[in-house]
């Protein structure tokens, strides 16, 4: 068996589900980020900002309620193309926003830290460890995911041995 069984209908309500979890899982973290630039102006501690702390806040805040937008964007599109047998269409669009919105999020966290490094301890300070968390969220989130190499085939016999005392589940 070289891989799932299931009819095309199938594995696009697969893809659709699996891409919504994931959707599900960056919103999260988008919406708690969102909701920590949203209570930072009611802080004491927010009129004492430059003008240039402001406007990078400003940036941040718009930035992530734009990916906000963007993140419930398939499902808007799902809900408006219902019942129309678009679901290649509904599921590709999908995955292009997803790809968009995770290095979105990559650049949202990278912006708070830089954010509130440099208000606590200098734009020098902060521009190094907000450029690092940069650096890594690219990384991780954009280069990673191309470096690694999908395994070719999955054995057909569970009992097969990956490694030393592993085996490999064809289910997955």
């Amino acid at each position: 068996m070289s891989g799932r069984r299931e009819s095309v209908e199938e594995r696009l309500d697969r893809n659709w589900n699996e891409l919504m979890q994931e959707l599900r899982v960056m919103q999260t973290g988008a919406q708690i980020l969102a909701a920590f630039l949203v209570v930072l102006p009611f802080q004491a501690g927010f009129v004492n900002l430059e003008h240039a702390e402001r406007i990078f806040y400003l940036v941040l805040l718009v930035f992530s309620a734009l990916l906000i937008i963007l993140l419930v964007t398939p499902v808007a599109v799902h809900r408006h193309l219902f019942g129309h047998r678009v679901k290649v269409t509904t599921v590709h669009m999908g995955h292009v926003i997803s790809k968009i919105v995770i290095m979105g999020v990559g650049m949202l966290v990278a912006g708070c830290v830089w954010f509130v490094i440099q208000v606590l301890y200098g734009w020098a300070i902060g521009a190094i460890i907000g450029g690092l968390t940069m650096l890594a969220a690219i990384f991780l989130l954009f280069v990673l995911p191309r470096i690694i190499k999908p395994r070719s085939s999955i054995p057909a016999e569970p009992s097969q041995v990956a490694g030393a005392g592993e085996t490999i589940d064809p289910q997955m």
